[in-house]
């Protein structure tokens, strides 16, 4: 074994002595230990078979020394083991779950055995990069969004159940907005006289639609309220179409832009990387590929994607005179499909972001009046009265101070005779 595999040497002043691989499961985990000085034996296997975070750590204060780095294989419970052995004085880091290779994983015989592998994989120097993890404030707000994004989905789930019953059993359906939706439904109830188990299901799919309404309602507010205490958020909004939620959903995926190096790396990781085919027609790829054909290829943070394919179908129906807007319905106009457009905007918008998020001076004020109307609805999702308990004035007060802090250090836009508003005003 020894003789065939390639190893790194070990630099004192930059490599700990012991390397750990941790294979982390929900009801179980796998650590291997060993020293970089005898780097053929392992110095420990062990499986703990009730993930306690905190007996873990007291495994590691008894067994591992904190002259080490454990690599952990990315998982749903990776990011608070990393911390909780990072709060206890250990070096730990990330992994992609790739990092094995499939060769290692087909020998695989137990979880000891991926512990195995991930030690190796470091001492080999395979692993070069680390997964980045949020901080605790961070990944507080992903819940927040996922919990929103998993509360929508139960929204649709139990509206498309509602429609059901009604188009079986030949009853009015009910109207499309949610409010529409619960009033004409009750209306419905009982004026027709609907009975039996129809009824029974119907008023047990409309408590769960406004409890789940409820809900939505609540995270709704709660990402507008954290839009409104992070500047970075806020900034965000200047793009088109970008409301709070687009902007929240961002800065919670993204949190530090300065891991991207590029405006098309951060694209990507959003799930804008287009997929390059150069073999045959995009029908051939899409048969490939199992599907109908997509304008992106599938990766990337689903989360963030759908706010911003949601902003690149606001730019197109409301902002079809900006720039952005001229220049989509320009492509659409040629022939483009509105759906590989709206994609289009979608990226361009996470390029902007992107400049946006590392600080860069807003370059003009052409989306002032967009970024005031946003101000607006962010104050009315809050609540007047959220809003004065906040130190916030009225709607058009808030708004003009908001666009204060993001475009009271440019030159005001030029009139079409030339002049600025306030000297147009003057005259």
């Amino acid at each position: 074994m020894g003789a065939k595999m390639q190893l790194r040497s070990r630099s004192v002043e930059d490599e700990p002595r012991f390397v750990v691989g941790m294979d982390a499961h929900a009801h179980k985990l796998a650590v291997s230990v060993w020293d970089w000085s005898d780097r053929f034996n392992a110095c420990l296997h062990r499986e703990i078979k009730c993930v306690d975070v905190d007996a873990m750590v007291k495994t590691y204060e008894r067994h591992v020394d904190l002259d080490s780095i454990t690599v952990i294989e990315a998982s749903t419970n990776a990011a608070i083991l990393k911390r909780r052995l990072n709060e206890a004085g250990f070096r730990a880091e990330v992994v992609r779950s790739d990092i094995i290779a499939d060769k290692e994983r087909k020998r695989k015989v137990c979880d000891i055995q991926d512990a195995r592998n991930l030690a190796l994989a470091y001492i080999k120097g395979d692993v070069r990069d680390f997964v980045w993890t949020p901080s605790d404030e961070y990944a507080e707000h992903r819940d927040v969004m996922f919990a929103y994004r998993d509360t929508v989905k139960e929204l649709t789930r139990t509206s498309n159940r509602i429609w059901s019953v009604c188009s079986r059993k030949g009853y009015a359906l009910p109207g499309r907005s949610s409010c529409a939706k619960v009033e004409s439904l009750r209306k419905t109830i009982e004026e027709t006289g609907i009975g039996g188990f129809a009824k029974e299901r119907l008023e047990m799919l409309l408590e769960d639609y406004e409890r789940l309404l409820k809900r939505k309602e609540a995270l709704s507010r709660r990402m507008a309220e954290t839009a409104l205490s992070k500047p970075e958020m806020l900034r965000l909004m200047q793009l088109q179409g970008v409301n709070y939620k687009g902007a929240f959903a961002l800065s919670a995926a993204v949190e530090d832009v300065r891991r991207f190096s590029e405006a098309s790396k951060l694209a990507a990781y959003c799930g804008f990387s287009p997929i390059v085919d150069t073999s045959g027609s995009e029908e051939e790829a899409a048969r490939r590929r199992g599907g109908t054909g997509k304008p992106l290829d599938g990766e990337g943070r689903d989360d963030v994607k759908h706010f911003f394919t949601e902003a690149g179908q606001t730019v197109l129906a409301s902002c079809a005179d900006s720039k952005l807007g001229k220049w989509g319905w320009s492509m659409i106009n040629r022939g483009k499909p509105r759906n590989k457009v709206v994609c289009a905007i979608g990226h361009k918008l996470v390029l902007y972001a992107f400049h946006i998020m590392r600080g860069d001076p807003t370059p003009n004020r052409d989306g002032e009046a967009f970024f005031k109307r946003k101000m607006v609805g962010l104050h009315r999702e809050i609540g007047a009265a959220r809003m004065h308990e906040l130190g916030f004035g009225t709607r058009g007060q808030f708004a003009s101070a908001q666009a204060k802090l993001v475009y009271g250090s440019l030159p005001e836009p030029a009139t079409p005779g030339g002049a600025t508003p306030s000297e147009a005003k003057s005259n």
